[in-house]
């Protein structure tokens, strides 16, 4: 990252030429600050990966505690969005700010915590619409299967009798993928957080 801040710096002064030199020195300040602010921050974001949010359960009262700090803050810093973090350090960034210099001044909860719930809550919402479209998945298999069930009590040749096995076994075979998808640990933590953020923002307006 250094290597890429100093060819960064370089380029600035040699493009702003020496008329521009107050320009220049500007520029390289903000370049500096913003490599910092980077720097300082990447740690938290590199800590979780999807195997690992996958893991996470959320608690009522920390969901509760995360959107109540949003929510003050907000007032302070209307033109960031502090929900999801990822957006929140971007937009920081552009306002001169540093976010998490920011989260550990004016909430309370640290800036490795604040990461670590918005990330997950921001997964969990994204991804429970998909468990609730594998669940529908699921139930017009559920038909499907009857019906080829029907059709293979009916009068067919032993052609049509075969298709119409390959194609229900094709079902049953998707079916048990979603099921062994379904009930898994990992599902259960994402329909979880995902009613439960969809709860406290109603509860709390948002």
């Amino acid at each position: 990252m250094k290597n890429i801040i100093i060819l960064i710096i370089f380029t600035t002064l040699l493009f702003a030429g020496c008329g521009k030199l107050d320009d220049a020195k500007k520029a390289m300040k903000a370049v500096k600050q913003v490599a910092e602010i980077a720097e300082d921050t990447a740690d938290s974001f590199k800590d979780l990966d999807e195997d690992e949010i996958k893991k996470i359960k959320l608690k009522e009262k920390e969901v509760r505690s995360f959107f109540e700090n949003v929510i003050k803050i907000k007032e302070k810093y209307p033109d960031i969005h502090f929900q999801v973090a990822q957006v929140a350090l971007m937009e920081a960034i552009g306002a001169g700010e540093n976010l998490k210099d920011i989260v550990n001044k004016e909430m309370n909860i640290s800036f490795d915590e604040y990461v670590r719930i918005s990330t997950v809550i921001t997964f969990s919402k994204a991804t429970g619409l998909g468990s609730q479209l594998s669940k529908t998945m699921y139930e017009q298999m559920v038909l499907a299967k009857e019906a080829l069930d029907s059709q293979l009590g009916g009068i067919l040749t032993s052609e049509e009798k075969e298709e119409l096995e390959k194609a229900l076994a094709e079902v049953k075979q998707e079916m048990k993928e979603l099921e062994k998808e379904m009930n898994s640990d990992e599902n259960a933590n994402i329909i979880h957080n995902c009613d439960l953020v969809l709860k406290v923002k109603k509860e709390l307006n948002i």
